[in-house]
């Protein structure tokens, strides 16, 4: 017995799963990745043109700054280690997508403190960030405020390393954005 579709029933059906796929699109996960490239990195587009997705420079970072997004681009968000600017992701790219750059002056992304979320903006006892960053870049200072020793970003000291990210005490939620992560993130450039 042959069995054959009608006109209406096989529009219906195209119809269900083009709706299917739309709503797919529209709701799917987004990637974890907070869009901060590794230094180096081509701008924009050119970075996704000629990155290879290879992982190089993620197995050669031995402060595991670099992480892989949903799509198999790299990026860097502090929560599982800080770039130091050492270049060995850069020697370690196949494609040319990472290029070289100085480490004194290279700027990947900004800190930015989240005041709702930050030990330091609401009680005392906190400044692992502060000491953190003192030992490195002394892009965060203390502002005292009563009993509050309050930190700050000093955004043109800031070259987005993710140590203060890092070491925030704050509960982890990879991807997790400041009203869900920790109190320090990193915000991509302009």
């Amino acid at each position: 017995m042959s069995t054959s579709l009608s006109r209406r029933d096989f529009l219906r059906i195209v119809g269900g799963t083009t709706s299917a796929g739309l709503i797919f699109l529209l709701l799917k996960p987004k990637s974890v990745s907070a869009g901060i490239l590794p230094p180096g990195a081509l701008a924009g587009s050119d970075f996704s043109a000629i990155c290879l997705r290879c992982g190089k420079c993620t197995a050669v970072c031995e402060q595991q700054a670099i992480q892989i997004d949903a799509q198999g681009f790299p990026y860097i968000d502090g929560m599982s280690g800080w770039c130091n600017f050492s270049a060995d992701c850069v020697e370690a790219c196949p494609s040319g997508a990472l290029q070289p750059f100085e480490p004194e002056t290279v700027k990947i992304a900004t800190a930015v403190i989240d005041r709702d979320r930050c030990i330091a903006w609401n009680s005392t006892g906190c400044r692992l960030c502060y000491r953190k960053c003192s030992d490195l870049y002394d892009a965060i200072w203390i502002e005292p405020d009563g009993i509050f020793l309050r930190p700050h970003i000093d955004e043109t000291r800031c070259n987005g390393c993710g140590a203060c990210v890092n070491v925030c005490p704050r509960a982890a939620t990879p991807g997790g954005s400041t009203t869900r992560g920790k109190a320090v993130s990193l915000r991509p450039l302009g």
